[in-house]
């Protein structure tokens, strides 16, 4: 999985005229191997070696490029997560925990949006707050 998803990957940064360089490919394989939405934090956990601001500004450029999306949601520090199919975020509003929906029906939405309004539709987001099931029984003790 992480040797395909770095094959997309790759050529994505080298198409931008971005270095392909080891830092930038490390930060891009621990989001990968964290399979979730990890914070700068969470990535410099797993590369200490690397300093924070570095990781802070490859995700940046990263985001900018389009090839990782900034989720600033949850417990107020922006999460991140590789690009892909269109689908929406269930957020804990207790430990900031995100899950991803997929649910096909909501799609429609933006089908019913441009016809409603004869608007172009473009995007759409949509965010789901709750409390996780940790936290659930967290909050039973």
């Amino acid at each position: 999985m992480e040797d395909e998803k770095m094959t997309e990957l790759i050529p994505l940064l080298k198409k931008s005229g971005l270095r392909v360089t080891t830092q930038r490919l490390q930060i891009l394989k621990t989001m990968i191997a964290i399979n979730g939405h990890p914070s700068a934090e969470d990535i410099h956990q797993e590369l200490p070696f690397m300093s924070l601001p570095t990781i802070y500004g490859n995700l940046k450029l990263f985001v900018k490029l389009g090839v990782i999306q900034e989720l600033p949601y949850g417990s107020g520090k922006s999460k991140y997560e590789l690009v892909k199919r269109h689908h929406y975020h269930v957020i804990c509003k207790s430990c900031g925990k995100i899950v991803d929906l997929d649910y096909p029906l909501l799609k429609e939405v933006e089908h019913a949006a441009a016809q409603l309004t004869n608007y172009k539709i473009h995007t759409h987001d949509l965010e789901i707050y709750g409390t996780c099931t940790a936290c659930q029984d967290q909050q039973q003790r």
